[in-house]
């Protein structure tokens, strides 16, 4: 994993038990001195038993994309969603919410280093393909 989402986790003192709840439905509990974030994941089978950094890495994703957008509307016309399906209204928010547990399980300062690592990593990564 980076070193700057291994860097989060110790800082924060994250820890994950994740469990198999049905056919590649993984709960990941996970539980920092700051807080706790609890979610239900889709992972394929051939990855295994879900990784705390993998975890942690997949929702710095999530909110580095949802940061994009000023609010639902902008986000669905770039995405190119239809918010009269409701299933797209509950992914934002659902997207909106990941990042606010996040933030709550890293602390605030420890979130904003790691997510300056990942632009920082992603950048590098651009310029030397």
């Amino acid at each position: 994993m980076s070193d700057f989402i291994d860097d989060a986790i110790q800082a924060a003192k994250v820890e994950m038990t994740a469990s198999l709840k049905e056919d590649e439905i993984w709960t990941c509990d996970l539980k920092s001195k700051h807080g706790v974030m609890i979610r239900d994941l889709h992972i394929k089978t051939k990855f295994g038993t879900p990784k705390t950094g993998n975890i942690i890495y997949h929702f710095a994703l999530v909110s580095q994309e949802i940061s994009q957008y000023d609010d639902v509307l902008e986000w669905a016309k770039e995405e190119g969603h239809d918010l009269n399906d409701f299933k797209n209204l509950s992914k934002f928010k659902q997207m909106v919410e990941d990042k606010g547990n996040l933030r709550i399980l890293l602390s605030e300062e420890t979130y904003q280093n790691m997510m300056a690592g990942l632009e920082i990593s992603q950048a590098c990564a651009n310029a030397h393909p």
